[in-house]
């Protein structure tokens, strides 16, 4: 249809309202309860326009285009009521007085008001309220506010938290929170949505306002989400404390958490080095790159054959394709890992054998059109808040929510069933939810027989997980593991979702607990349509793409086997034929160092003294080194052990590309420039490639010759068959695609497995319930330790614990403790407790909480004052994927 706006006609799709027409032709219009991401809101009566033959002024948001329409917007009488409407909204708020350095004018009511020519008000405000910045990143002024309601609806329909909302009747109407309270003592997250969508500044950030002098869409660094994030950056250089987000991303749809919204200053952080290093005498000097490289190389070539990297899972694709390559074309060692080795290597070893795929089938979208799902040993609304986003959504539309997880969770309050089976007892648990479906003939079986092996023998080794059984071990009433088994067998509409996190993982049983899930959604037939699928939810930013590069011991890049033919085309294209057997995991590596395996080592973008369990073993073992190179932003507990330093740029400073748990490739963009020497990572990697190289007298050519980050791509694209059809190019202008992506017209894959498997036919592969734990409570040490993240930081905290505002968030380490735990050992909410394994201690105070049993306790991952869960952890661990178990360990506790 064509509507005519100020005299300019414009095409518009059925559906659309006048205000789309004015949007696009860009006429200046006010609309203040309109976000331009979301549905209209019709409270603020400012984008009133003049239709031709149609009486009254009606609001341009609610009005439905119609072909033929002709609109003015700029009649005198729409003009006149408009600034009236204008002049009354203006009159809702009190001048800022000596405040007024903190304001910007009212925003878009400030412009809106000054282009009809009010520029005071004509009445004075009936309010005066106090400021509350009781939140770490933000104010909520209400003096500035018009009760357009943006917020809420950002806070409740959008982020579905419902932290604040109208308050009050008339004239007594403001924005607040439950209980009429401050901000802080809300349930908000601090996510910063209606700090996004305010139109007069009535919500803003605490940062000086600055003049921003231009806006760049790159990637969140923090978790595997991969939510697309707008960087402003101010007219001095530095980032602006707040990004913006980005609606148009697939991944995120213009939503965000804390750290993604405002947590990207750890790039401005005062410790930041950016000066390459050499240390000697114990002592670091700050050198050139040519002398710290020629260090760097001269110390890694006298080890050539004790060697290990560990690349980051916090870089880019192209900066993890060049470690690898580095140490196959190079170093000739398959020694190469990062840290999936310590979160998702059971799921992706088990998917590999049951299905030839080491990745999340589905997508996101899948969650969200679900009937059922399954939500197991993850915390979503703490480790990826976005997705637990979708996953109340999903509830929303009916959905059935199971929560498998020994602590409560905030998604816990919206399941319908929550399972907390003890811990370390999955395999039972879940091979018992697979008896009922095949007993009560709710297996699939057709998808059983025409897309799977191994079903018989599998079916067989199942005889004695009974419900009687699985109750006695895992503490579960039957009935609700029956009750789970059905849901996700036959949900009440569409398809199941199974979705789990390092809960699962982080055993000494990984392999099996992992294996025991995928046979579980094999013989529910929960895979290859919309609506159903498995996930892993990966941790990183990119340690999926990390392992797609192939910074993995056990395969090449794209998951390729050590198989002639792949062996063969590498060599082609590397000009040096990789070594042909599978190297060792960073647990090893860490190992070799106290046998002399490992005698020179290069960590890139991680911090294994830090991340490692048994952190005082891990400490030992490092120290046993000849020479380790730490390429990075801070000097790190890692760091400071090291021969040499190589300043990294963040990902802030550079550009590239990261795949997120979805599998999906996105781009990474530079915002500013890297400070000081400090260079990206790719660069540094090629660069001590090259001087390596010599010292090794290895003729590599123009191996490590790249003009950018766009060329290691094409290289790694060349010779991965799934992301053949991407380049930096198509990114730019199509966005995010998932892979598979095999050619360059090929428009990504949402889910796999919709007609074969890599491998053929699937594989039931029989799981079996082993030692529940490597250490068990006992007289000596009587409680269990679980451990996970937090919200208000990421991790170890190496990257949070420099934004001022989440430790304003999160000071101090927390230790969950049940209320009769607490109460026999005398300690009140905030009391300092003492936390001792067998392999060390911490100190922390108690957070009185029955999301814990009797008997157990939390304690998060991230470093706090010299405590930090590891200290504790034990380093035994699965013997085929050889994952730690974080997740489970003795410990005894005293008041300190």
């Amino acid at each position: 249809m064509i509507v005519t706006v100020d005299g300019r006609r414009i095409e518009l799709a059925d559906g659309a309202t006048v205000l789309d027409a004015v949007n696009r032709l860009g006429i200046p219009l006010p609309q203040l309860c309109k976000d331009p991401d979301r549905a209209p809101l019709g409270a603020c009566r400012t984008c009133l326009v003049h239709v031709e033959g149609q009486r009254g002024t009606p609001a341009a948001c609610h009005l439905p285009a119609r072909d033929g329409m002709v609109v003015d917007t700029q009649h005198p009488e729409v003009v006149r009521v408009r600034s009236t409407v204008l002049d009354l909204t203006l009159s809702m708020l009190t001048p800022a007085g000596e405040r007024a350095g903190d304001r910007d004018g009212f925003g878009q009511l400030g412009v809106a008001a000054a282009r009809h020519g009010r520029l005071e008000p004509s009445w004075a405000a009936l309010h005066a309220y106090e400021e509350d910045a009781s939140k770490s990143f933000f104010v909520l002024d209400r003096d500035a506010c018009i009760l357009c309601g943006r917020c809420a609806v950002a806070c409740d329909d959008v982020q579905q938290i419902g932290a604040i909302a109208l308050l009050g009747r008339n004239h007594a109407t403001k924005v607040g929170v439950f209980g009429d309270g401050s901000m802080a003592s809300s349930v908000c997250t601090s996510c910063g949505q209606c700090v996004a969508t305010c139109p007069t500044g009535a919500l803003r950030p605490k940062d000086t306002p600055g003049k921003i002098a231009r806006a760049v869409e790159t990637t969140c660094p923090y978790c595997g989400v991969g939510c697309g994030i707008e960087l402003k950056v101010r007219d001095d250089g530095r980032l602006a404390i707040m990004a913006d987000d980005v609606p148009a991303n697939h991944s995120s749809l213009g939503m965000l958490c804390v750290k993604g919204r405002f947590a990207t200053g750890f790039v401005h952080a005062r410790d930041r080095v950016t000066r390459p290093m050499v240390k000697r005498d114990g002592r670091w000097h700050e050198v050139g790159w040519d002398e710290a490289l020629d260090a760097a190389a001269e110390g890694l070539a006298r080890h050539h054959g004790h060697f290990g990297a560990l690349a980051s899972a916090k870089a880019t694709n192209e900066d993890g394709y060049l470690v690898q390559k580095f140490c196959r074309v190079v170093m000739a060692t398959n020694d190469v890992d990062h840290c999936t080795r310590l979160c998702h290597s059971p799921s992706v070893e088990a998917m590999l054998a049951s299905m030839g795929s080491g990745a999340t089938s589905n997508s996101y979208q899948d969650y969200e059109e679900a009937g059922c799902l399954m939500v197991v040993g993850a915390d979503a609304s703490a480790n990826h808040p976005v997705i637990a986003v979708r996953l109340r959504r999903a509830v929303s539309r009916g959905a059935r929510l199971v929560v498998v997880n020994p602590k409560g969770i905030e998604l816990c309050e919206q399941a319908d069933l929550w399972i907390a089976q003890r811990p370390g007892t999955d395999v039972a648990l879940f091979n018992a939810m697979a008896r009922v479906i095949v007993d009560e003939g709710l297996a699939d079986e057709r998808f059983i027989r025409e897309r799977t092996e191994g079903f018989h023998a599998w079916r067989g080794a199942l005889e004695t997980y009974t419900l009687d059984y699985a109750e006695r071990v895992t503490g579960v009433p039957a009935r609700d593991i029956a009750q789970a088994a059905r849901w996700y067998a036959q949900p009440p509409f569409s398809s199941s979702c199974l979705i789990w996190g390092m809960g699962i993982t982080q055993h000494v049983n990984g392999i099996h607990n992992a294996h025991a899930l995928l046979n579980l959604s094999l013989v529910a037939g929960q895979m290859g349509r919309p609506g159903s699928g498995i996930s892993p939810l990966r941790g990183q930013n990119n340690v999926q793409g990390c392992g797609d590069a192939g910074c993995i011991p056990t395969n090449l890049p794209g998951y390729q086997h050590y198989v002639d033919d792949t062996l063969a085309r590498f060599e082609q294209a590397w000009g040096v034929r990789p070594p042909g057997r599978t190297g060792r995991v960073v647990t090893e590596m860490v190992e070799g160092c106290l046998t002399g395996a490992t005698r020179a080592m290069y960590v890139v973008g991680e911090n294994p003294l830090l991340s490692e369990p048994d952190l005082h073993h891990a400490e030992k073992a490092l120290d046993q080194l000849d020479f380790l190179v730490v390429q990075d932003l801070f000097l790190h507990e890692t760091a400071e052990r090291a021969h040499v330093f190589l300043p990294a740029a963040a990902f802030a400073e550079k550009e590239g590309t990261f795949t997120n748990s979805e599998r999906r490739v996105q781009r990474v963009r530079a915002a500013v420039p890297p400070p000081g020497e400090a260079r990206p990572d790719w660069w540094i990697t090629a660069e001590l490639a090259k001087r390596v190289a010599r010292r090794l007298a290895l003729d590599v050519g123009r191996q490590f010759d790249y003009a950018g980050s766009a060329e290691i791509f094409d290289e790694m694209a060349r010779l991965t068959p799934f992301l053949a059809g991407l380049s930096h190019a198509r990114l730019d202008r199509e966005g995010g695609l998932q892979w598979p992506c095999p050619t360059s017209d090929h428009p990504g894959t949402r889910y796999l497995y919709a007609e074969s498997f890599p491998r053929g036919r699937a594989r039931f592969i029989p799981a079996r319930q082993i030692e529940t734990a490597a250490e068990l409570p006992d007289a000596d040490y009587p409680f269990v330790l679980n451990t996970g993240r937090l919200l208000y930081h990421w991790h170890g905290g190496t990257l949070t614990r420099r934004v001022q505002g989440l430790l304003e968030l999160a000071p101090r380490l927390e230790i969950a403790i049940h209320p009769s735990d607490a109460r026999r050992l005398g300690v009140d909410e905030g009391g300092e407790l003492r936390v001792e394994s067998r392999r060390g201690e911490l100190t922390g105070y108690a957070r009185v909480t029955e999301a814990v049993k009797p008997g157990a306790i939390f304690v998060p991952f991230v470093k706090l004052g010299e405590s930090a869960a590891n200290f504790l952890t034990n380093a035994a661990f699965d013997p085929s994927s050889k994952i730690p178990e974080y997740k489970v360990c003795a410990v005894r506790i005293t008041r300190a």
